[in-house]
């Protein structure tokens, strides 16, 4: 028996966390010798997820369930010379806190080590760290931007010594010096393309569905003015939503301002699983999808829409990651409004822009999925 130990931690009110978590997660599910110890609460200590969050990861009943980070972390440390473990840290965003920075990396530096004890391993596939201030941060005269982030020598051996690593985009493979470069998780999930494609295309679409962050402040007038020149030269209409229940207010105001008396689309007491679904049967409508949330755009590319990067502040992190699913978005404050129209006029030109690159991001997670089982199977197989 082979004891899996990972994480689907997130925000308890952003779909995006929960679809992209699903993804890692099934990558271990159904395999035959395998327990697998789900990490299902928040990286927060002390903090839960409720059943709606938990709705969405596709949890089959079989998994032994953490509501805790410490529990987590007592099972995995009480467990791992006991059977033989694979250890798989969290897919999605890495931040590095002001304060204990050395500490977190001894931490991973063990979890990469201690499983070897019984011929274990440890994996990390899906993550990506944060390059730029975001939040109260991101204020005029406190903001940054960087290409690469200076990473803790030893979280670079930890990294060195795990049986397989993957992140979801190439500028924190550059910070971290190792590793491969995969599309995020949720790339590969929703309607697959190669079973009946993406619904119409773009262009037969009559939506241009918006979701902006609550933390970077209503959109400029130049920013609402880009919005309604892409609709109105492609004929379409206005849609804001939120993604994210934290941006209830802010969307309200955001509707009020783009199309005034039209009510926007929000998340509210709806689980995950019901807002995922919502969500994209209104992707499924829209032509272009625009957002600062990386989730919102690749949520709405694998249902066929064009993902469209803005914002007030940077949107380094949703383009890099959309990027490194093959569509090459415009990073918004490096780019002119022709040039994004440019952009839209191209995808909307062409029926499968959208569809040809999610399929392959599909595929090369379906080869990683092969790869990380591999890993698994061999450490059983050693017994």
């Amino acid at each position: 028996m082979t004891q899996i130990f990972l994480s689907t931690w997130g925000q308890n009110d952003n779909i995006g966390d929960s679809i992209l978590r699903r993804g890692l997660l099934r990558s271990f599910q159904e395999m035959d010798g395998v327990e697998l110890h789900v990490h299902v609460g928040r990286r927060e200590p002390g903090e839960s997820n409720d059943e709606g969050y938990l709705s969405a990861l596709g949890l089959r009943g079989d998994e032994i369930l953490y509501d805790r980070t410490i529990d987590w972390l007592k099972g995995a440390s009480t467990r791992v010379f006991a059977k033989r473990t694979i250890i798989v840290l969290p897919a999605g965003e890495i931040v590095y806190p002001k304060f204990g920075k050395r500490m977190l990396a001894a931490g991973n530096l063990l979890m990469a080590l201690a499983p070897r004890v019984r011929g274990g391993t440890a994996l990390q596939v899906g993550a990506g760290v944060r390059m730029s201030s975001v939040g109260e941060q991101a204020k005029a005269g406190t903001r940054r931007v960087s290409d690469v982030v200076a990473v803790p020598m030893l979280e670079r051996v930890s990294r060195r010594a795990m049986a397989m690593v993957a992140w979801r985009d190439s500028a924190t493979r550059r910070s971290f010096g190792v590793g491969d470069v995969l599309p995020d998780w949720a790339f590969g999930e929703g309607t697959d393309p190669r079973l009946g494609g993406l619904g119409p295309a773009p262009a037969q679409r009559k939506l241009l569905a918006v979701t902006t962050r609550w933390d970077r402040g209503e959109l400029t007038s130049d920013k609402i003015v880009q919005l309604h020149r892409l609709a109105d030269r492609h004929d379409l209409t206005l849609q804001v939503y939120s993604q994210v229940r934290r941006d209830r207010e802010h969307t309200m105001r955001l509707a009020q301002t783009l199309h005034p008396g039209t009510e926007p689309v929000l998340f509210e007491d709806q689980s995950h699983a019901e807002w995922e679904h919502q969500v994209r049967a209104l992707h499924r409508q829209s032509a272009i999808v625009a957002s600062d949330r990386a989730h919102a755009l690749i949520i709405g590319a694998t249902e066929g829409a064009v993902p469209v990067a803005i914002s007030n502040w940077t949107t380094e992190k949703p383009v890099r990651t959309v990027r490194a699913g093959g569509i090459s978005v415009p990073l918004d404050s490096d780019s002119s409004v022709e040039s994004v129209e440019t952009y839209v006029a191209a995808q909307l030109a062409e029926q499968t822009s959208i569809e040809r690159p999610i399929i392959t991001a599909r595929e090369q997670i379906a080869d990683a999925r092969i790869r990380m089982r591999a890993i698994v199977n061999k450490a059983e197989s050693a017994r």
